[in-house]
């Protein structure tokens, strides 16, 4: 069963303004949270595209995952297939990978590749049900965890993200009930996708297995390291002190600050009275 019979009842043009206005809601934070500029394109993050899709009622899932061995030609790789539902139904699927001799994922333990691999599986499968959403908020086609390492760019060196026209929306296109469900689905998923609040002032924290630490150059001649931690799905923040590669593979916590478009680590703290799932 395909996405059109699992929305049965609906015409294309009512769809279609269901999207434009779920992207009126949705996209002031997806821009705000959820996106990379790399080499001076915008792309959305898996956790973006699973911010839509909530708003739209999908939800995503992992069918499968496996590691396959290495060939005379072909390096071995994590394979992921994860499938997107709408009302119980699947109406689309998508496989992504991690090979063993991929930067920077070759130097990382095999459950970061694994997890990797499944966030890359849950980015195409949603692209492939939503892909219209890439389009109309002016994002690139692929999907930020698509892209190698080494082409993301620090915020100070890249350049002004492109900005998108508008299309005027004159009143709502949806009923005053669908309008409110889709208000308390979107205050819902808000709390989960930020950092959690600590204590202090205007810090955070946020929790999770670090799954990479990256020592970087800016154009400026400025050196930062680039902390992964997985938590719901691959996130990256930025430490201008030195971070000790150790903690790879560890359950951290990090303490952040508000800086520029996102936050910027002020410590690293490794979790030592929790033990990691794995």
């Amino acid at each position: 069963m395909n996405e059109l019979t699992a929305t049965e009842g609906i015409n294309p043009g009512a769809i279609v303004k269901r999207n434009e206005e779920v992207c009126r809601i949705v996209g002031p934070i997806v821009r705000a949270k959820y996106t990379q500029v790399i080499q001076g394109r915008n792309y959305l993050t898996v956790q973006g595209a699973q911010a839509i899709a909530s708003s739209l009622g999908y939800t995503s899932g992992t069918a499968s995952v496996r590691h396959v061995d290495p060939t005379d030609s072909v390096a071995g790789y994590w394979e992921a297939t994860c499938t997107v539902m709408l009302n119980g139904v699947v109406v689309g699927s998508g496989i992504g990978s991690v090979f063993d001799d991929e930067r920077p994922w070759n130097t990382r333990p095999q459950f970061a590749r694994q997890m990797m691999a499944q966030t890359r599986a849950t980015g195409r499968a949603l692209k492939g049900v939503m892909g219209w959403a890439f389009a109309a908020l002016d994002y690139e086609g692929s999907i930020a965890e698509e892209m190698p390492e080494e082409a993301t760019r620090m915020p100070q060196d890249a350049p002004a993200p492109r900005k998108a026209l508008a299309a005027p929306i004159k009143g709502s296109t949806l009923s005053e009930a669908d309008l409110a469900w889709r208000e308390k689905k979107l205050a819902e998923m808000a709390p989960k996708a930020a950092p959690k609040a600590a204590p202090k002032g205007d810090r955070q924290q946020v929790r999770g297995v670090c799954v990479g630490v990256d020592p970087k150059t800016a154009k400026s001649g400025k050196e930062y390291w680039r902390v992964g931690l997985e938590a719901n799905g691959v996130e990256w923040f930025t430490s201008f002190s030195a971070v000790d590669a150790d903690i790879i593979g560890k359950l951290i916590a990090l303490q952040l600050k508000p800086w520029q478009d996102g936050f910027l680590i002020v410590d690293v703290q490794v979790v030592v009275e929790e033990e990691v799932p794995f």
